[in-house]
């Protein structure tokens, strides 16, 4: 009893220091409601994969490792320097199954610390690592608005409030972490564009894009150019001399060099074995899926498999489910969410031809508009599962959400 009370004080007392900060009223009535939904959707989770799922899932598997983990640092089986990753562990893999994922491996040795300091309560690691991710996602939205005022309940609906996303960015999932770190990654940015001589903030851009390449290495890899392109593009005065058509063509240039410099990087890229890689995802969660699966056209040849089927997986991994593809209440529920984005992409895009863009508007929609659809196309074919989807798409739905509605709200701006 004296734990939980522990950790409900730990919390509240972090709520409470930042709901003070909190410029005015609105603004703290949303956080407060972010926050309360933020862990009801961690504790939600864990109900469902325990309770409807039957236990079974990626969150008990995640669970039941760092458990696993923990148990041989407190029984002596590891050292100390082995739990937390400064020397090898010397277990085999029916020992301890999670190493054999880098990213799964990592990530179960951040919640196992985790783990120890909540005695193991599966709940109470859910409700940190939601309220976190949470505190994250918030810190950016809000740096966001006082950027943009005139965008504010436009930047708080698409980064807080929109379901799917809310809900699969919290409980003790990878997304939670990833979630996290790019929200954090982001407020860390906004803060040193507001001041470059403070270079403070180099220390958790450089935390985050650690845990993310770790956690999520395809997000940092497509990510990192197109923001250091986007924060270029729109800060620099000595392109104004050059035409749009000249400028969008050196951002894409340096984009695919930056984009293949990131990329070789790490081993899925650098090995050459990319499509092959893709493909052989796709095949196994293919065979592994019955109702909630994605059908792409097969191929032989790998590359050809990944260009043949490149459009569809774009369309799939912003736009589908359809309505008519849900298969149980919760796929219903996503389809209907899929649904109202596209009727809101539709008008915003018949909308954006009677408006004027600044530079900065151009070049951070162009940002979103290449990052997306990489990620959702990559995803969905390596992912064919719509059950794996939602999760996975956490990591760029906000931002198109944020773009469309941005520029309804602009237009609804420009009729007053």
């Amino acid at each position: 009893m004296m734990t939980v009370f522990f950790h409900i004080l730990l919390i509240s007392t972090i709520f409470v220091l930042i709901y003070r900060k909190t410029a005015n009223g609105d603004d703290k009535m949303v956080f407060f409601t972010f926050s309360l939904l933020k862990i009801c959707c961690g504790i939600l989770i864990g109900f469902l994969y325990w309770s409807f799922y039957g236990g079974i899932g990626d969150t008990i598997y995640f669970y039941e490792q760092a458990e696993v983990l923990f148990q041989y640092f407190h029984g002596d089986r590891i050292s100390f320097s082995s739990w937390v990753g400064f020397s090898p562990l010397n277990l085999s893999l029916a020992e301890f199954s999670a190493q054999y994922e880098p990213r799964t491996f990592f990530f179960v040795r951040c919640i196992s610390f985790l783990y120890a300091f909540s005695q193991g309560n599966y709940f109470t690691m859910s409700i940190y690592l939601s309220f976190f991710s949470g505190l994250a996602t918030w810190g950016f939205a809000y740096q966001l608005r006082k950027c943009c005022r005139m965008h504010k309940r436009a930047i708080y609906v698409a980064l807080l409030f929109i379901p799917s996303i809310t809900f699969w960015s919290s409980g003790l999932l990878k997304e939670s972490l990833m979630t996290m770190s790019i929200y954090g990654l982001g407020y860390a940015v906004l803060m040193w564009k507001n001041n470059y001589k403070n270079w403070i903030y180099s220390m958790p851009i450089l935390v985050c894009l650690l845990v993310l390449w770790q956690v999520k290495y395809y997000v940092p890899i497509v990510l990192i150019p197109i923001l250091c392109l986007a924060l270029f593009f729109s800060q620099s005065n000595f392109l104004s001399k050059f035409r749009f058509r000249t400028k969008i063509a050196l951002f894409l240039a340096l984009l695919i060099i930056g984009g293949l410099g990131m990329a070789l990087m790490h081993p899925v890229f650098n090995s050459g074995r990319f499509f092959e890689l893709v493909r052989i995802s796709h095949d196994v969660i293919a065979r592994n899926s019955s109702v909630a699966i994605i059908h792409f056209q097969n191929t032989e040849n790998n590359i050809l498999f990944f260009i043949k089927n490149l459009p569809l997986a774009w369309f799939t991994g912003v736009f589908r489910p359809l309505v008519w593809e849900s298969f149980n209440a919760f796929s219903m529920l996503w389809a209907i969410e899929k649904g109202v984005f596209t009727v809101l992409v539709l008008i915003a895009s018949f909308l954006s031809f009677k408006m004027k863009f600044n530079q900065t508007e151009k070049w951070w929609g162009i940002a979103i508009l290449i990052y997306s659809p990489i990620l959702s196309s990559v995803l969905s074919l390596a992912t064919p599962n719509f059950g794996t989807l939602i999760r996975y798409e956490v990591a760029y739905m906000p931002f198109l959400w944020l773009l469309v509605l941005m520029i309804l709200n602009k237009y609804k701006l420009n009729l007053k």
